[in-house]
């Protein structure tokens, strides 16, 4: 158990990591990929199919959204639509958009809900599957994920580097489902001993039965094949979710329900760009400082002070400077366990340090690390539609209507919270409303459970303070005023939750199918019974055994390079859908090597033509890496300068690579001369970058801005071998 724990601990360091570091790198792409694939609505790219251009649609409409929704985000909406507005609503500070009384603090927790499961929830999902459906079905590739990346890497994708991506999809795609499936253990057996109380959901006899009774349905179903098991399983599921939406409706005040949908769009549509960009500069600048102590004080501190002198230093210094009488006194005067909350009170109680690595960083890495399934299997569903229909139907759609189900939900649940707070919580100051937070003890709650005779009376019509409830039991609350139909209710939310996990657990063994037969789309029935099997033997492992938050954070953190690699699937999408529109008809495809041969240790086949033999490419890089001047050099006479500028640049960014190695290798230096070593080193980069695109056009290779700075910010000394291969080169046109 300890090293469980230890375990755990230490992943999740890693996530806190790649958060406080890269959360700039997961905003910023994920809104540059929802800028790029809208545009695409508006260019005649949209036009084009995956597939031939008389093939037709593989599933009619009904059939594909039923398959596609619950593969993406179905059985989220019943684990999530109400305990995460409940979460915002009365989860403590958090001030995103700004808000005067409780009715905005309300409305803030729809927004942020719809806001995490929106555009940014969906986008990584549809760039996968636009760029597999076209590489795949319309140029006849196999379909696995390393086929995404035949218009950048060419047929590279078959050696190491595209065994390395299918790798690490099959990875994120068992992992991601068997840690949902886990997690939703718990909501299964909860919403079962509600139903009836004799069943322990906290057994792990139980969860164990549940686990193997939802990986039999999906393996049944992974069996009966794509087009009848799969299929059929995902309409009775859409189904259901839609009778149990319209009865709740129904059973309500439809118009108040209505209402908050409408308002709820409106403030979507007003602040996503606001909060889609927000990177919690300050609020993580904040923790950084006052939390000197655990994994996000000592270690994260480290992380972002990069060498120079540390602020809390300065700080605390500062404080013990103060004398007796003398006016004014720090806010660090304060015992380590108030002096957060007090700097955050101060300055107007801010959102917390860590609450962007609790929840949008780890929702897009959520997102991110599902892409390689979800997006698989959306390509694989959408065959002879147009990149339009994709994007209407496969973006836009399933947002709007995970945005009715998420509003319906999270209105009754703020709405239920509201009635216990005017029963129980009037005037015993249980509600703090400068922050959000509940003191649950004054509100008659001891462990999740009603316990004053108040409560116990609310409780009993059927309300109760869902803040103060379990999350998993929160949905079940919400149904408990309707008397005769909750018993409806509660069936249709069991039923519900079982047919998406099932739906979940068989698209993942689908997925992992085809990737691990490469693309072969009637693998062996052993086959798909030993993925479905392993989904379902590593969720009880983790459920019985412990890992499962540690294994959540390791998919991740996985999404930090699956983030690079949809931002080259970006590249690539564009690209493919230029070629199959005839504008890259005169180009070629790309330089006479690859940026990543070396995974093939510069095999000859894994050049294009004119490429030099094995021992002279890794000579050129280990030239890139110390002694860049011939390939500079060589790039600039092939781009038409004069020898005398050739020989000025060349001399001059070896100058600078030598600067870089020799400041950071100085005895005793300081931090000014490391900013000045990763200065120089960013300058050669960026010309080096410029020069690749100038050779780029002058050798008419396709690519594109992005590549060149890509490839020579983050391995130019392959990036500087292959300059050179292709100034070498005799004839320039092949």
């Amino acid at each position: 158990m300890a090293g469980g724990s230890t375990t755990q601990s230490e992943v999740g360091d890693w996530q806190s990591w790649v958060t406080v570091n890269f959360t700039w790198l997961y905003i910023g792409t994920q809104d540059v990929w929802f800028i790029f694939v809208l545009g695409l609505l508006f260019t005649k790219y949209r036009h084009i199919k995956l597939g031939k251009d008389d093939e037709k649609p593989a599933f009619g409409d009904y059939e594909w959204f039923s398959m596609l929704f619950a593969c993406g985000i179905g059985v989220g909406l019943y684990t999530f639509g109400v305990q995460e507005p409940m979460s915002y609503y009365r989860g403590g500070a958090l001030n995103k958009i700004p808000f005067d009384n409780d009715d905005q603090r309300a409305q803030q927790a729809i927004f942020m809900t719809l806001f995490h499961w929106g555009l940014h929830a969906w986008i990584p999902y549809v760039t996968v599957a636009l760029t597999l459906g076209v590489v795949c079905y319309r140029q006849g590739r196999p379909m696995t994920i390393r086929s995404a990346f035949y218009p950048v890497l060419g047929d590279n994708i078959y050696g190491l580097v595209g065994d390395l991506i299918d790798a690490l999809s099959i990875a994120c795609t068992t992992f991601g489902v068997c840690t949902s499936l886990g997690l939703g253990v718990t909501t299964i057996a909860a919403t079962m001993n509600r139903i009836n109380h004799n069943i322990d959901s906290s057994s792990e006899t139980v969860q164990s039965l549940i686990i193997w009774c939802i990986t039999a349905c999906a393996t049944t179903s992974v069996l009966c094949g794509l087009k009848v098991g799969i299929k059929n399983l995902s309409q009775i599921t859409f189904s259901i979710g839609l009778i149990f939406l319209f009865s709740l409706i129904l059973a309500d005040s439809p118009f108040f329900l209505l209402n908050s949908f409408v308002q709820s769009i409106g403030h979507y549509l007003q602040w996503v760009t606001v909060v889609g960009w927000d990177c919690d500069t300050w609020p993580q600048w904040t923790g950084v400082v006052t939390e000197t102590t655990g994994g996000w004080g000592s270690k994260t501190m480290t992380y972002l002070t990069w060498g120079r002198k540390s602020a809390t230093a300065a700080i605390e210094a500062a404080s013990a400077a103060y004398t007796a009488g003398e006016a004014g006194t720090s806010m660090f005067n304060s015992d380590a366990d108030t002096q957060a909350s007090n700097i955050l009170a101060a300055w107007g109680n801010a959102t917390g340090p860590k609450w962007i690595d609790w929840w949008t960083i780890f929702y897009w890495g959520w997102w991110i690390s599902w892409a390689p399934f979800v997006g698989m299997f959306i390509a694989r569903i959408s065959r002879g539609r147009t990149v339009q229909q994709v994007i209407m139907g496969a973006f836009i759609a399933p947002v709007i209507f995970g945005f009715f189900f998420l509003t319906v939900l999270g209105t009754l649940g703020i709405k239920m919270q509201r009635v216990a707070e005017l029963a129980l919580g009037n005037d015993s100051g249980a509600i703090d409303f400068a922050s959000g937070a509940v003191d649950c003890d004054k509100m008659g709650y001891t462990d999740s459970q009603p316990s004053s005779s108040a409560a116990l009376e609310l409780a009993n019509q059927g309300y109760y303070a869902l803040a103060c409830r379990g999350g998993s039991s929160q949905i079940l609350d919400i149904v408990e005023p309707y008397g005769d139909l909750k018993r409806w209710f509660q069936l249709l939310i069991l039923v519900g939750v079982i047919l998406y996990f099932i739906t979940s657990s068989d698209s993942g063994s689908y997925v992992d199918d085809l990737i691990s037969s490469q693309g072969y789309e009637a693998p062996p029935p052993f086959q798909k019974i030993y993925w479905a099997c392993t989904e379902g033997a590593l969720a009880q492992a983790l459920v019985t055994k412990g890992g499962l938050y540690a294994v959540r954070s390791v998919s991740i953190v996985a999404g930090l390079p699956y983030t690079l690699a949809i931002n080259f699937m970006m590249v690539a999408l564009w690209r493919v859908l230029k070629e199959e529109s005839g504008e890259l008809a005169d180009s070629r495809r790309g330089f006479n090597t690859c940026i990543f041969d070396f995974l093939e240790a510069f095999k000859p086949e894994t050049g294009g033509a004119n490429a030099p033999d094995q021992k002279t490419r890794l000579v050129s890089v280990v030239k890139g890496l110390l002694y860049p001047f011939d390939a500079v050099r060589k790039s600039h006479l092939a781009v038409g300068d004069d020898e005398r500028t050739s020989t000025f640049y060349g001399a001059l960014m070896t100058t600078l690579v030598y600067l870089w190695i020799g400041l950071l290798a100085a005895t005793g230096a300081g931090a000014g001369t490391h900013t000045i070593a990763w200065l120089m080193i960013c300058i050669f980069c960026f010309k080096l970058a410029g020069l690749r695109r100038r050779l780029r056009e002058a050798r008419n290779v396709a690519g594109n801005v992005m590549e060149d700075y890509s490839c020579a910010m983050l391995m130019y000394p392959f990036c500087a071998a292959q300059m050179e291969h292709e100034a070498d080169a005799s004839d320039k046109t092949a």
